[in-house]
C-alpha cells in the first residue's frame, strides 16, 4: 500500500508538495477504510479523491507518480537526457526534481526516492524497518558513490556478500540511470527478498491508468481468469449495457500485414516470454509460439441477449463510457488477496455520475480492511459525500500567483460535521474551483450584432 507519495520541481508543482494516505487520528468513522501499517500506530486509507479546477494541478499528481514508475522500471536509454519536464516558472532551471513514495509490503514500510536533473541521478535513496521496527537504509547513493546498508539487520546475510550487490557498487550505473532500474534488471534470484519486495510493489502493484489509456493486459486477465471474467460480465449486465457475456476471438495475421516497427517489438518482446502488446480498446497483438512469422490477433467480443437471439459485437463498438467501465474492474476484482495501488487520472471520464458514485462504494464497503487502494483524480461532486468518504480521503488542488500547484487536504480545515462538503466545495469554500466571472467583458469582445443581421 502507499502510504504517502511527494514530488518537487515537476510540472506545475514547484515546492514540495505531498500526498499522504495516513488516517488522521482526530477523523472517525469508516474504520473500515483503514489499514494498520506495520510497525506503528498509524493507519493506512483505502482510498484519496482529489479535485481541483482545469489546469490546477490535479493530473500532475498522477502523472508524477507515472512517471517515476516508468523511469524506474524502464530507465533511460544510454547517452539520452531525462525526459523531466521540470516546474518552469522558477529561478533556479538547475535545481533538481525529487520524487519520494513511503509504501508497505508485508509487515515491513519502504521509503524510496532519488533525486534528478535531465542529465543525472544527483541522489537516490531507500530504505526499510527492521523487525524491531527501526528504519535502516538499504542503499544510499549520491552522484555517482554508491552504499549499501547492512542486510544483516533484516535477516539477509546472504546478500552481505551477494557478487551482484558487489558488482553493481564496482562498476556503478549510467550518470542517468538508477540503481533501482538496474537493480530491476537482475534475476529474481539475485535480488534477494528485500529488494525484490521493492521491485515487486513498483513493477506489479502499482498500476496508473490515464484517462484515455486502457489496462493494458485486459485481454489476458479475461482469458486467463475465468472469476474475472464472470464478474466482469456480470457487473457489465448489472450496470444496464445489455452485455451478457464477454468473449475473445483469436484471428492469426502474416508478420507482413503489420508494421516493420511493431513486429520487430512483438519480437523483442517474445525473447524471453510470449508477450502481448495492447494495442487498442479490446484488441492485442502476439506472437505465435509455434510459427514466429505468424502474429495471433486477440479481439474483444461482447454479446448482446435480445429476445432468445445471441448477438456479438467488437468490444470497440460499444460506448466509451462501457469501456472505461471495464477497464476499470480489475481494480474492484479480488479486494480481499490484491495489493494492487490504481492511480486512477480522470475517474469520471464518459461515466454518469451515478456509476462513478457506485464504483468508489463499491470498492470502500467490499472486503473491509483489505490492502488495495484506489486513488482518483475527478471533477465529480456528487463523490464529496461523507456517508461515502473519510474527511482526510478527500484532497484539493491550487494553483497559487506564482502558477505553482498546492495539495490540502479537507482536515486542513474547519468543518462542521452536518455541513454539505458538494455544496460548499462549489460555493468556492475550500478552494480548488474554477473562476468563472468577468463573462460581461468576454461578450463585449464577440459582437453578436443584431439580431435582425441574422440569416
Amino acid at each position: 500500500m502507499l502510504i504517502n507519495f511527494s514530488v518537487e520541481n515537476f510540472r506545475s508543482f514547484g515546492d514540495e508538495q505531498t500526498l499522504s494516505l495516513v488516517a488522521s487520528s482526530a477523523q472517525t468513522g469508516h474504520e473500515s477504510h483503514c489499514v494498520p501499517i506495520p510497525s506503528s500506530d498509524e493507519k493506512a486509507l483505502r482510498a484519496s479523491v482529489i479535485y481541483g479546477a482545469n489546469a490546477a494541478g490535479k493530473s500532475n499528481v498522477v502523472k508524477a507518480i507515472d512517471f517515476a514508475r516508468d523511469l524506474i522500471i524502464d530507465g533511460a536509454g544510454p547517452m539520452k537526457r531525462i525526459a523531466l519536464n521540470q516546474f518552469r516558472f522558477t529561478d533556479e532551471p538547475t535545481k533538481p526534481s525529487s520524487f519520494e513514495f513511503r509504501f508497505m509490503v508485508a509487515d515491513r514500510v519502504f521509503v524510496y526516492g532519488f533525486d534528478i536533473t535531465k542529465d543525472d541521478v544527483t541522489a537516490e535513496w531507500l530504505s526499510a524497518t527492521t523487525a524491531s521496527g527501526r528504519e535502516s537504509d538499504l542503499f544510499k547513493r549520491t552522484g555517482k558513490e554508491i552504499e549499501f546498508g547492512d542486510f544483516k539487520k533484516f535477516g539477509e546475510e546472504a546478500m552481505t556478500s551477494s557478487d551482484a550487490l558487489k558488482a553493481l557498487k564496482l562498476l556503478g550505473v549510467r550518470p542517468n540511470q538508477l540503481l533501482l532500474s538496474k537493480i530491476v534488471d537482475l534475476d529474481e534470484e539475485r535480488r534477494g527478498e528485500l529488494l525484490d519486495s521493492v521491485v515487486w510493489w513498483f513493477t506489479k502493484c502499482l498500476v496508473v491508468v490515464s484517462p484515455d489509456a486502457s489496462f493494458g493486459p485486459i485481454i489476458e486477465y479475461l482469458d486467463e481468469e475465468s472469476a474475472f471474467k464472470s464478474f466482469a460480465s456480470e457487473f457489465l449486465n448489472t450496470i444496464g449495457t445489455g452485455i451478457g457475456d464477454l468473449g475473445i476471438e483469436q484471428t492469426p495475421i502474416s508478420a507482413d500485414q503489420l508494421p516493420k516497427q511493431l513486429v520487430e517489438s512483438l519480437q523483442s518482446l517474445n525473447e524471453v516470454e510470449v508477450t502481448p502488446i495492447a494495442v487498442g480498446a479490446g484488441m492485442s497483438l502476439q506472437l505465435d509460439p509455434d510459427d514466429p512469422a505468424t502474429i495471433i490477433r486477440r479481439n474483444l467480443a461482447s454479446t448482446h441477449r435480445v429476445g432468445d437471439n445471441e448477438f456479438s459485437l467488437p468490444f470497440q463498438e460499444e460506448s466509451d463510457g462501457t469501456q472505461r467501465f471495464l477497464n476499470l474492474l480489475p481494480a474492484l476484482f479480488r479486494l480481499q488477496t490484491g495489493c494492487q495501488v490504481f492511480v486512477i487520472d480522470e475517474l469520471d471520464r464518459s461515466l454518469h455520475p451515478l456509476l462513478s458514485h457506485a464504483l468508489l462504494r463499491f470498492f470502500v464497503e467490499s472486503c473491509p480492511g483489505a490492502c488495495q487502494q484506489m486513488i482518483v483524480t475527478t471533477h465529480e461532486t456528487h463523490l464529496l459525500d461523507l456517508d461515502l468518504l473519510r474527511r482526510d480521503e478527500i484532497w484539493f488542488v491550487e494553483k497559487d500567483d506564482r502558477q505553482q500547484s498546492h495539495l490540502y487536504s479537507l482536515t486542513s480545515m474547519r468543518v462542521r460535521k452536518d455541513l454539505r462538503i458538494e455544496k460548499s466545495y462549489l460555493q468556492g469554500r475550500f478552494g480548488a474551483v474554477p473562476f468563472v466571472g468577468g463573462m460581461d467583458k468576454l461578450r463585449e469582445l464577440i459582437e453578436c450584432g443584431s439580431g435582425s443581421d441574422n440569416a
